[in-house]
């Protein structure tokens, strides 16, 4: 059985993708423990001339071709053929560091971890780090949601070993087609954890493009951004009200989700300077669907004021935007 498979989607990435598999297969972890599932989701540039050749040259790297499915579809695309132990997902403008992926993969396999999460760098496109995230549990496991509610770590997939059995036994699979996926994977992933193990050793770095959701200022895909925020919202909240544990750990959980959620829709709008008539409009849907989560502390400083500050107070948020739109 292979120790690890990285799942890497292709879509439009053909300057970095080379480098993101040779960060892969340079690596310190032996061949014969590892596995690449290139995942093509129908990229229209020649990102796959770049792959064909390395993927010629190294048997353990599978190549897999699929209709547009967007990042989820291609990530379920990957762990519905992966064999490995544990599952990394890497975005193919990204990379991992040298002589990295040994100790976490082993330290995985000896804690029996079903997630395990490493230290992550983001950089801008000139290489210069714009943000730095370490955090560790000195090798205590916990479960998830005790794990969420005391340590917390990223949001994202790409800083986190998976158990390839939990998600595959549970039916662990990504929503496609909408933003922020990796959020509502994550609170369905935590939720069915057991043993969750944070480090400080420091495993990847992520390129932070001007054409991310949170940084592309695109109307139509700040609408797709809002509505699909509408949508993990819903659903996540349906998810809260049909759990039978009641305990307060679980409550804090689902409502700091929630409401880191319902922060970063109208943080987002807030930096892009919407109007203030699209903002009103958004917290009308939410409170007619009971999803204006607004009263529960953020573990992030920047939300959290936010939250208090505008959204308690939603008509200084008018003042704000007004002032926002000036500079």
């Amino acid at each position: 059985m292979k120790l690890l498979s990285v799942i890497v989607p292709v879509y439009n990435v053909e300057q970095y993708v080379e480098k993101c598999l040779l960060s892969i297969i340079e690596n310190d972890l032996p061949h014969e423990d590892l596995e690449i599932i290139v995942v093509d989701d129908e990229s229209p540039d020649k990102s796959m001339e770049r792959v064909q050749p390395i993927a010629l040259q190294y048997p353990f790297i599978k190549t897999i071709s699929q209709k547009n499915l967007g990042l989820g579809g291609a990530r379920n695309t990957g762990i519905s053929h992966a064999q490995g132990k544990y599952l990394l997902f890497l975005d193919s403008d990204d990379w991992v560091l040298p002589n990295s992926l040994k100790k976490i993969v082993d330290d995985s396999v000896a804690s029996d971890a079903d997630i395990y999460e490493f230290s992550a760098q983001g950089i801008d496109t000139q290489g210069k780090i714009v943000y730095h995230y370490a955090q560790s549990t000195n090798g205590k496991s916990m479960d998830g949601v005790s794990y969420y509610n005391q340590v917390r770590y990223m949001n994202s997939v790409w800083n986190k070993l998976y158990k390839t059995e939990l998600l595959v036994s549970q039916n662990l699979f990504f929503l496609e087609r909408i933003f922020i996926e990796d959020f509502e994977f994550n609170t369905r992933v935590f939720l069915n954890a057991k043993r969750v193990i944070a480090t400080d050793f420091l495993v990847c770095q992520i390129v932070q493009t001007p054409n991310s959701i949170t940084r592309n200022t695109d109307a139509k895909k700040q609408k797709k951004m809002v509505d699909d925020i509408l949508y993990v919202l819903k659903i996540t909240n349906d998810l809260y009200q049909n759990q039978n544990d009641k305990s307060v750990a679980m409550n804090q959980y689902f409502t700091e989700r929630l409401g880191f959620v319902v922060a970063t829709a109208f943080y987002q709008l807030f930096k892009n300077k919407a109007d203030y008539s699209e903002m009103k409009e958004l917290k009308t849907r939410m409170v007619e669907q009971n999803l204006f989560y607004i009263d529960f502390p953020l573990h992030q400083k920047i939300k959290n004021r936010f939250r208090q500050i505008f959204l308690k107070n939603f008509a200084v948020l008018r003042v704000g935007l007004f002032i926002r739109k000036l500079f």
